[in-house]
């Protein structure tokens, strides 16, 4: 029988164990660490290694993410035009057409006029009429429908009126860019979420930031050196066990038979590798987890490629029609050579990628005739995505569970933002903050 070892922490500051090292566990534990308290950071990983990087990286960083942009500047990593480059937003109409999506620095609604206004991608009669209809709602003579959570997107957008072609080399390309997901299966309510902040806020909001960095080299190794620096531990397992005794978590077993305690407990790790973590009496006593296990999470396939051509400012294109519905285009350092990310969401497959990466860049002319991709790479990224079909607003769970010292975080809880790169840093603060108040309460 293995001997059980018991690890201590030798001083009397408040523990707190987080378990995952996406952004969402680096955020808490960042947070925690620099407000003092004792942190052990525990990574899941199937090498049993911390991994190099949190999965892949965002193609850009909006300027309505303002916990990321909080978040950076702490770090010291500011936008500054060395470290980021502001993209621009393109629609690939079905002629074969771009239209670019206008900027202006005029404060709303006026610019709501000087950019819808004057977006080629919509009809002059569609444009006019999303410019009715805003300004209905901005007087408050016209509410949101309340069903919006029940109905998919692409039926509230029929209901007004907006026609097919629209749907299809607009509105469905914005959905699946900002939501993860099309027309059909997201929630108008989740449309509508992940539209205010970019189109209907202030000018700034609307900003498209590429970062000239790795995203190792600009979140993440900066996080985990203070973490370092701060006495934090940093491990990685491939299995672990959650030990409780009536309703707290009291440990968590490694698979060499180490057991760990905190104080706190917060989880960041998503759905499916948490469900298996709980005990069953919590899955079946608490409608929170067990929400939680009625989440969809599905997969996508993240592709790179690199052309000879030369590059000076990013782009981001949104493509109505082919297996890839949207493309990010930057130039690499040093040399200016394009690099291009490309998503293949849930369902869609393209057989020969390459290929088709390689037309659809001729297509767009950022391949000459005769020219070939210099590199081309591609990989899963496995649970990517949160599903917002019409019904998931509710299963979202909140940061704080029914079990007093575990907390959840991750892009898939209730943030009000789609599953992104903010909903994670919003998870990781909230969590944070939960256990600063809690502890300055009692103290």
């Amino acid at each position: 029988m293995a001997s059980l070892k018991i690890l201590v922490t030798p001083d009397s500051r408040q523990t707190v164990m987080v378990l995952g090292g996406g952004p969402a566990g680096l955020t808490a534990a960042y947070r925690l660490s620099t407000a003092g308290r004792r942190v052990t950071l525990l990574s899941l990983s199937p090498t049993g290694k911390i991994p190099p990087h949190i999965g892949a990286p965002p193609s850009a960083i909006l300027g309505c993410h303002q916990a990321t942009w909080a978040l950076l500047h702490s770090l010291g990593i500011h936008r500054s035009a060395s470290l980021f480059a502001e993209s621009t937003l393109e629609f690939l109409l079905p002629d074969g057409r771009l239209a670019r999506y206008p900027k202006t620095r005029f404060p709303t609604p006026i610019q709501q006029l000087l950019t819808i206004g004057r977006f080629a991608g919509l009809s002059p009669a569609e444009r006019w009429k999303l410019l009715s209809w805003l300004e209905q709602i901005w007087e408050g003579s016209l509410q949101l429908a309340p069903d919006l959570e029940q109905r998919t997107a692409q039926h509230w957008l029929q209901s007004l009126n907006y026609s097919q072609g629209s749907l299809e080399a607009v509105w469905n390309p914005l959905a699946v860019w900002l939501a993860g997901d099309d027309l059909g299966h997201l929630s108008a309510d989740a449309f509508v979420m992940a539209l205010k902040p970019f189109f209907l806020a202030g000018a700034s909001n609307s900003r498209i930031w590429v970062s000239r960095q790795p995203w190792e080299v600009l979140l993440v190794n900066p996080i985990k050196n203070i973490l370092i620096k701060n006495g934090a531990t940093l491990m990685a397992q491939t299995a672990i066990r959650c030990e409780v005794q009536d309703d707290r978590m009291t440990g968590v077993r490694l698979s060499d038979g180490t057991t760990l305690r905190a104080d706190w407990y917060v989880s960041a790790v998503a759905p499916p590798q948490l469900t298996p973590l709980l005990p069953e009496r919590w899955l079946t006593r608490y409608a929170y987890f067990q929400h939680i296990a009625d989440l969809t999470t599905f997969p996508c396939t993240v592709m790179q490629a690199r052309t000879p051509a030369m590059l000076t400012t990013p782009r981001h294109i949104l493509v109505g029609s082919g297996p890839f519905q949207w493309i990010a285009c930057m130039p690499s350092e040093p040399d200016g050579q394009m690099l291009a990310q490309l998503v293949l969401p849930q369902g869609r497959s393209a057989t020969d990628a390459a290929h088709r990466v390689s037309v659809l860049l001729r297509s767009l002319n950022l391949l000459k005739a005769g020219h070939r991709l210099t590199a081309f790479s591609q990989r899963e990224t496995g649970k990517a995505f949160l599903s917002l079909s019409p019904g998931t607003k509710v299963r979202r769970p909140i940061q704080q569970s029914p079990v007093s010292n575990l907390l959840l975080a991750g892009a898939w809880t209730d943030t009000g933002w789609p599953a992104n790169l903010e909903s994670a840093i919003i998870s990781g603060e909230r969590c944070a903050e939960i256990i600063l108040r809690r502890e300055n309460h009692f103290s």
